[in-house]
């Protein structure tokens, strides 16, 4: 099972959609650091601490240290994006997350990294969804989070439709 390090905005864009239950069932080794899980909402941290309870979710509390140079000295990132890229690499593991700044380091680091759009497609493909509720929940997503890739999303509505 591949493991994936994920960010606040991805806990926070599927409990917004109300789909945080196919991310657990989606084949995949969920972990994230502290200081993400500290950056959500009482509500939100609520919902992710049952998948910590059912052992479907793994939070690390000890902020690792093998950071790259070049990444603990840019001063864009925050500590919890500093300790996605750092679990990342500490457990050979991909990224999720929206953020474009993580995105684009990660990118520059060789660390695999994947957003919304490739989960909604993941779920999909594992029929934990149909393409109607991905459709949808995606309109949902849009109209909540701005930051989307524009031309991604619909492309993914008109094959949805």
């Amino acid at each position: 099972m591949k493991i994936a390090i994920t960010d606040a905005n991805i806990f926070i864009d599927l409990i917004h959609i109300e789909m945080h239950d196919e991310l657990f069932a989606a084949e995949l080794e969920i972990h994230t650091s502290l200081s993400v899980y500290d950056e959500l909402n009482a509500s939100q941290q609520k919902i992710v601490s049952m998948y910590i309870g059912q052992q479907k979710l793994t939070i690390h509390t000890s902020e690792p240290s093998n950071i790259p140079k070049a990444i603990q000295e840019n001063r864009s990132l925050s500590a919890s994006d500093k300790s996605v890229f750092a679990l990342a690499i500490e457990l050979n593991a991909f990224i999720l997350t929206g953020d474009g700044l993580l995105r684009k380091i990660a990118a520059t680091q060789r660390i695999e990294v994947h957003g919304m759009i490739w989960l909604l497609d993941r779920f999909l493909e594992m029929k934990l969804i149909t393409k109607k509720k991905a459709n949808t929940q995606l309109k949902h997503l849009m109209a909540y989070n701005r930051r989307l890739p524009i031309e991604d999303c619909e492309k993914r509505l008109a094959e949805w439709s």
